[in-house]
């Protein structure tokens, strides 16, 4: 008898530091493994981003600052989603996203911002910023259909923000990803596949984040995760390298285009044009385009604002179209017309891309509005 009353200690015992163990695992491990993979998007930030990403390639960067303000566009005050007034959308890559986005919380960038609040006011609009970084034509085209089709976005006037990345981004990223309707307009810019090594590939964090969020058990997240983990372990051995790196992006660029891409862009560009004012209410686009700093040294020979110039004075909205060329004004708009002025001065330090200096970006809005309203 004692024997069995021992056997059924033990048992009960076994039973017990089991439930024991695995009520550590579940609410004190697990929570900290949780813990430990930052920019993880709350349900409806990620819901968002599950809905929408397979139109548009990808979205926003996964970070804290987005999922509060904005995965797809941003009010330049919140509380503008609710009013009348005429809508300015300013679209594009990462020159556009880089006017309002604060997302790594220096608030250097606090003085751009303010700077938009100040126009709107003054001029009694709602401007919405769609950037995006990597966008070029082909997805802003996407986005400007989605804006107006699910959050009726329509805006008066467009500003879009044409960066020289766009044309590698166009012609290494996307042009192979594209779905075209009968009727030739764009249906959407599909995703990069799962194992994809692109750097826009954003199906694996998805997946991930899918495990992180989903309502198993913390014990159950974790090991999903580790055959997700080994699994791409295993492909990574037949994964190539990214084809779309920055030296074959700004590839065109350096060395300009062939007659076949110049065809194909010119089709991106009135395919997105055709977007535009598929809404008769738009009444201005303003395209704008800023050198590089290799073009002021030669090393890039293709200039957009070139090309554009050349491709829109047959195109049959060119009256309600304007080029703002910055490599024209540059002088002018950030040295007061001192051509003697180092170029330099204007772009971040070491930064391959070219960007705007956070200072240098209070004039560049400016005369961009300027030239909106002319």
């Amino acid at each position: 008898m004692k024997k069995i009353k021992d056997r059924i200690s033990s048992f009960l015992l076994v039973i017990f530091s089991t439930l024991l163990a695995l009520v550590f695992i579940e609410f004190v491990i697990g929570t900290n493994w949780l813990k430990n993979h930052h920019n993880i998007p709350d349900k409806d930030a990620y819901k968002f981003y599950k809905k929408y990403y397979k139109e548009l390639h990808h979205l926003r960067d996964f970070a804290p600052w987005f999922y509060q303000n904005g995965l797809m566009f941003t009010y330049v005050e919140a509380k503008d989603a609710n009013n009348n007034n005429s809508k300015v959308l300013i679209n594009g890559d990462s020159w556009a996203e880089n006017l309002i986005s604060l997302p790594f919380g220096s608030g250097s960038n606090k003085i751009v911002i303010d700077e938009l609040i100040k126009i709107k006011k003054e001029r009694d609009l709602n401007i919405i910023v769609s950037g995006t970084s990597s966008y070029s034509f082909s997805p802003t085209t996407v986005q400007l259909k989605i804006l107006k089709r699910d959050f009726n976005i329509n805006p008066e006037r467009i500003i879009t923000m044409i960066d020289h990345t766009d044309l590698g981004d166009e012609l290494c990223r996307y042009k192979n990803k594209l779905e075209i309707n009968n009727d030739g307009t764009l249906n959407k810019v599909n995703p990069e596949d799962l194992y994809s090594p692109e750097i826009y590939n954003v199906g694996i964090y998805l997946t991930k984040v899918g495990i992180y969020t989903s309502d198993d058990y913390n014990i159950i997240k974790y090991i999903k995760n580790k055959k997700f983990r080994s699994e791409l372990k295993k492909r990574k051995t037949t994964i190539h390298s990214p084809k779309c790196t920055f030296p074959e992006i700004m590839r065109p660029v350096r060395d300009g285009i062939d007659e076949d891409e110049r065809t194909y862009l010119k089709a991106v560009v009135f395919r997105y044009i055709n977007e535009v004012f598929s809404d008769k209410n738009v009444k201005k686009l303003l395209l704008v385009i800023h050198p590089h700093m290799k073009h002021f040294t030669g090393e890039y020979k293709f200039y957009f604002a070139d090309f554009l110039k050349d491709i829109i004075s047959n195109n049959k909205f060119k009256n309600q179209i304007t080029i703002l060329d910055f490599k024209k004004e540059f002088y002018n708009v950030y040295f007061y017309g001192d051509e003697t002025a180092n170029f330099k001065d204007v772009f971040i330090v070491n930064d391959a891309a070219s960007h705007l200096k956070i200072n240098a970006r209070i004039p560049f809005v400016k005369k961009i509005f300027e030239k909106l309203f002319e």
